[in-house]
């Protein structure tokens, strides 16, 4: 496979994990509620991230496959 260089304009889209069920979001079929949370260390301003999951912990695990060294603050659950 051909290693692009850092001018390749997709290198960003390439390094973001999968968007897939169950890894950065719940299953189709998943009995879900809202969570919302203050994403931290980003970029230069705090992200506010809406996620539907089944718990909390799997609202933060969809968060971490998307953001790895992110900080997550829950904001609101409803």
């Amino acid at each position: 496979m051909k290693k692009f260089d850092s001018n390749f304009k997709g290198k960003r889209i390439l390094d973001l994990p999968p968007d897939l069920e169950g890894v950065t979001r719940a299953d189709k079929d998943a009995k879900t509620k809202k969570f919302v949370f203050i994403v931290k260390d980003v970029g230069v301003a705090p992200l506010k991230l809406s996620i539907y999951a089944e718990n909390k912990t799997k609202a933060m695990q969809y968060a971490k496959a998307r953001w790895n060294d992110c900080k997550l603050e829950l904001f609101n659950d409803k």
